[in-house]
């Protein structure tokens, strides 16, 4: 089957937009031990639509088109297998098998179903990752190269998970009736991680011709709205992550050209950035810090906001970014935890000592924002020689074009230096 660019591209949207939602609404008609019966559903409506579209065009209302394609290849999969699963959703027992369908696909439906999902998937006889990996693949719609990013894990490894945690939940007959709203906080954390590994997915991508996909970031922000929204769910944990994700959002138009090449903080324009979402970014931030208890979520907000609120780059209060680094150190010392601080370190004003802190780092050797630090940092110490040997090690590991294309350019001006 040949697909049009322009076919593919838009039923690439509209999975990345619908998936999660199509996959949580026919697992709560079915029950959670036969989500690959739904995914298998859903995933056979987006090849329809690829088949049907690639002939006919793209229907006025794509969305549409999708949900009532889905929902008759539903009742079909249902009459297939018999009338085992009519009844389990004590939430539509006294509708016909029709208005329960068309309950399913109601906007608030779907919204609870999206909630009650990701509740589901993290559920206590997982383990904490497996949890993760089948929440990112089932309720978001991940593609198993973008786990592997986002958790450090190999492909074989993402997909052995998967399986595993549904083969759990099959043998383990695990029914989709999670009281999301009374879950203890143990899974509340589960799902604040989920959330940020799809937003920092979106915010740097780790696959495709885009640095930012926004739409991830903005799945994981009104994911994480709709549970601050509801009563005796929102800790000051999800507060302190919405005002991050706001923070960062903030920030979209000035990261890149219009080419879609990164732009360094010092060079962006701090007029592109929302002012209106970073000042409901501080509001968030301001109810989180309600307690006595700071998570790595309140430190990288606070870290978040001072550089929003810095008129421009050379204001930026850099010892109060390293305090709050100090801080976040002390709940996760990650490499890259540790590589940001030694920035701030850097900018604070111990270039050298941050520099020797960069390179005594271990771990980071395949990680080509690593080597763009110490290419950044030797070349602000008038070192090209030494920054254009860090560049040409970060572009060796660099897989995104367009950072390939940012570190050409920063190569490129090292090159007419020294020459």
């Amino acid at each position: 089957m040949i697909v049009p660019n322009n076919i593919q591209q838009e039923v690439d949207h509209l999975y990345r937009f619908y998936y999660g939602k199509l996959v949580a609404s026919l697992v709560s008609f079915f029950k959670l031990s036969e989500i690959s019966l739904a995914e298998d559903i859903v995933q056979d409506t987006f090849y329809a639509a690829l088949k049907n579209w690639s002939e006919n065009g793209v229907p006025e209302q794509p969305s549409g088109w999708l949900f009532k394609v889905c929902k008759n290849k539903t009742i079909n999969a249902v009459q297939r297998k018999g009338t085992q699963y009519l009844e389990l959703n004590e939430h539509h027992l006294t509708a016909s098998r029709s208005q329960r369908l068309e309950q399913l696909f109601l906007p608030h439906e779907i919204r609870d179903s999206r909630l009650r999902l990701l509740f589901a998937t993290c559920h206590p006889i997982l383990s904490v990752k497996a949890q993760i990996v089948l929440t990112l693949k089932t309720s978001i719609g991940f593609h198993t190269i973008e786990i592997a990013k986002a958790l450090n894990m190999e492909l074989a490894a993402v997909k052995k998970t998967v399986s595993r945690a549904k083969k759990q939940l099959k043998e383990q007959n695990v029914l989709f009736k999670v009281p999301y709203a009374l879950q203890s906080r143990e899974r509340i954390n589960t799902v604040h991680r989920i959330l940020y590994l799809i937003f920092n997915e979106g915010y740097s991508s780790s696959t495709g011709a885009q640095l930012i996909r926004k739409d991830l970031c903005l799945e994981a922000i009104r994911t994480l709205k709709a549970l601050l929204e509801e009563p005796k769910i929102g800790t000051t944990d999800t507060k302190a992550l919405y005002a991050l994700m706001l923070f960062n959002s903030a920030r979209f138009e000035g990261r890149t050209n219009n080419e879609g090449i990164p732009i360094t903080l010092e060079d962006q324009d701090r007029s592109l950035w929302d002012q209106k979402t970073i000042q409901l970014g501080i509001r968030y931030f301001n109810a989180a810090r309600k307690t006595a208890a700071w998570s790595s979520y309140h430190y990288e907000a606070g870290i978040a906001s001072l550089h929003c609120n810095a008129k421009n780059f050379a204001e930026t209060p850099w010892n109060a970014i390293l305090g709050l680094y100090d801080g976040l150190c002390t709940i996760n010392n990650n490499d890259t935890v540790l590589l940001n601080r030694f920035i701030a370190l850097f900018y604070s004003g111990e270039r050298q000592v941050a520099m020797a802190k960069v390179k005594s780092l271990k771990g980071l050797e395949k990680n080509h924002l690593y080597f763009a630090t110490l290419a950044k940092m030797h070349a602000i110490e008038n070192q090209p020689k030494a920054a254009l040997d860090f560049y040409l090690n970060a572009l060796a590991l660099t897989k995104m074009e367009v950072e390939k294309n940012f570190i050409r350019q920063k190569i490129g001006k090292l090159e007419k230096l020294l020459s």
